[in-house]
C-alpha cells in the first residue's frame, strides 16, 4: 500500500500545479526521448477483466523480447508467457503451469530468465494447503526448451516445511547454472525472514540445498540477483537492523553459490518501518564491471525517495547517490533498473499524486553519474508497477500494469538506446 502519511494535504494542490506545467513537461521529455532512447509506440500486450500481475521482461539473445505474467479469476492464477516482436502485439500466449497449481496471489510478477540457447525458465509461489499453515507456500521450478511447452515444475525449497517460500529472483548464469534467491520462514533471526539461494545446474531438473544469505530480512522486499562480468554472483535485498531499521544491503558469492560473503550496507538511510514496505532494491553490472543498486527509501524524515548509487570497488564504497525523483508534486515509488553494458542506465518508477499514478523513465548515458530529464510513459489515470530490461543491442523495453474499470492492463513499450557516441 501506498504511504501517504503527512502528505495528504499536500497532494491536494496537485492537479493544479501539473496543470501549470504539463506543456514545458512534455517539451523537455520529448527532447530527451531523441536524445538518449528511441521509443516506439506503446502496445497493449493483455487486456482483460481478471487480475493481472506486473509483467517481468527478458530479451533472449537475439533480441526478442519475452513477458511472463499472472492472470487469475478464480482461486488459482495461470503463468502465462509471451513473445513481443517488435512493433507487433504479442504472438500466441503459453499458459506455463497447469491448472490447479498456480500461485494464489498476483501482486509480484513470476521469475523469468533465458538461456543462451533460448530455453525459459519460469519461478512461482505455489499454495501449500497444510491445515493450519499461513501464508504457507511453496517455490517451484520449470523450464521450457522451445517455449511453448513447459516440464513438470522441480521444487525449490528442500525444507519440506508448510511455512513461506516466496519473492523469489531467477537468473541464469554464464555456464548455464540456474540462481534463484528468494524470502524463506526458515532460519530467520529476530525478522520475519530469512533470505535464501538456491542453484540448478541441470537445467532445473534438480536443485542443489538451499543456502542461507542472510537470516535478518525485510519478510516482503523481494531480492534481486545480478552477475558481474568476471562471473561473481551478487545479491541484494532489504535487511531488517535492530529497532526496525530497513536498509539496503549486499552480498557477492565467487563459487556460483555455494557460500555468500558477510552483507555490506549500500546506504545507511536509516529508515524505521515496523511493517512490509514491499519494495525491494534494483542491482546491475555494466561491461567494465560497475556495480549500480537502486532503491526506495524514506530516511529518517519519512519522505519517500529513490536512489541510485555505484561501485567501482566490488562493494567496498559507494558513490553519492543521485536522487531520481525531484518534482514537488508528486511522491515516488517502485523503482526498476537497467543497465546496458556500455554504461547506459534505464530507471523507471511511478509517480503518484492525488489523483492518479504515472510509470515514468529516467536515462543516464554516463555510468549512473547524471540523469536526463523525466520522461512520462503511461497516459492513463492509473499505471503502476513497471519493469525494464536491455539488451546488449540497445534494444530496451518497459512495461506496466494499467487499470481503467472493467478492464486490467498490460502494456509494453519497446525502443532503441542512442549510443554515447551519438550524443
Amino acid at each position: 500500500m501506498f504511504l501517504v502519511r503527512d502528505f495528504r494535504t499536500a497532494l491536494r494542490v496537485v492537479v493544479v500545479l501539473l496543470a501549470m506545467s504539463g506543456s514545458a513537461s512534455l517539451a523537455c521529455a520529448d527532447n530527451d526521448r531523441q536524445a538518449a532512447v528511441i521509443l516506439e509506440a506503446p502496445l497493449t500486450l493483455v487486456q482483460a477483466m481478471t487480475a493481472l500481475s506486473p509483467p517481468t521482461l527478458r530479451f533472449n539473445r537475439e533480441g526478442l523480447l519475452h513477458a511472463a505474467w499472472v492472470e487469475k479469476s478464480g482461486l488459482q492464477g495461470e503463468i502465462k508467457t509471451a513473445q513481443v516482436p517488435a512493433g507487433q502485439s504479442a504472438a500466441t500466449m503459453v499458459q506455463v503451469n497447469q491448472a490447479g497449481s498456480g500461485p494464489e496471489a498476483v501482486h509480484q510478477s513470476p521469475g523469468f530468465a533465458m538461456g543462451s540457447d533460448g530455453a525459459q525458465f519460469v519461478t512461482w509461489s505455489a499454495a501449500n494447503k497444510t491445515p493450519g499453515a499461513l501464508f504457507a507456500s511453496d517455490l517451484k521450478l520449470t523450464r521450457s526448451t522451445d517455449g511453448h511447452i513447459f516440464q513438470a515444475p522441480t521444487q525449490v525449497n528442500d525444507d519440506g516445511l508448510a511455512i513461506s517460500h516466496t519473492f523469489e529472483d531467477l537468473s541464469v548464469g554464464k555456464g548455464g547454472e540456474i540462481y534463484v534467491a528468494w524470502l524463506d520462514g526458515r532460519n530467520k533471526d529476530r525478522s520475519g525472514a530469512s533470505a535464501l539461494f538456491a542453484c540448478s545446474r541441470d537445467n532445473g531438473a534438480t536443485v542443489d540445498k538451499n543456502v542461507v544469505i542472510d537470516g535478518m530480512a525485510c519478510p516482503c522486499c523481494r531480492p534481486m540477483l545480478a552477475q558481474a562480468p568476471d562471473g561473481a554472483l551478487w545479491v541484494a535485498w532489504r535487511k531488517t537492523f535492530e529497532g526496525n531499521v530497513r536498509d539496503i544491503v549486499i552480498a557477492r558469492s565467487t563459487d556460483q553459490g555455494r557460500s555468500f560473503s558477510p552483507s555490506t550496507v549500500v546506504s545507511r538511510d536509516g529508515w524505521v518501518f515496523d511493517a512490509c514496505p514491499h519494495r525491494g532494491p534494483s542491482i546491475a553490472f555494466d561491461g567494465p564491471g560497475r556495480l549500480y543498486i537502486g532503491w526506495y527509501t524514506e530516511g529518517k524524515d519519512e519522505q519517500p525517495r529513490l536512489f541510485i548509487a555505484t561501485s567501482d570497488d566490488q562493494g567496498a564504497t559507494f558513490s553519492t547517490a543521485v536522487a531520481l525523483h525531484s518534482a514537488a508534486t508528486s511522491l515516488p515509488d517502485n523503482l526498476q533498473m537497467a543497465v546496458h553494458p556500455d554504461g547506459q542506465v534505464v530507471a523507471v518508477w511511478e509517480e503518484v499524486t492525488g489523483v492518479r499514478k504515472r510509470v515514468v523513465m529516467r536515462v543516464s548515458m554516463d555510468r549512473g553519474q547524471t540523469f536526463g530529464p523525466v520522461l512520462t510513459l503511461s497516459s492513463g489515470s492509473k499505471a503502476e508497477h513497471p519493469a525494464v530490461a536491455i539488451h546488449d543491442s540497445g534494444r530496451v523495453a518497459i512495461g506496466w500494469t494499467e487499470h481503467a474499470f472493467p478492464h486490467n492492463k498490460i502494456i509494453v513499450q519497446q525502443g532503441q538506446l542512442q549510443r554515447v557516441a551519438d550524443q
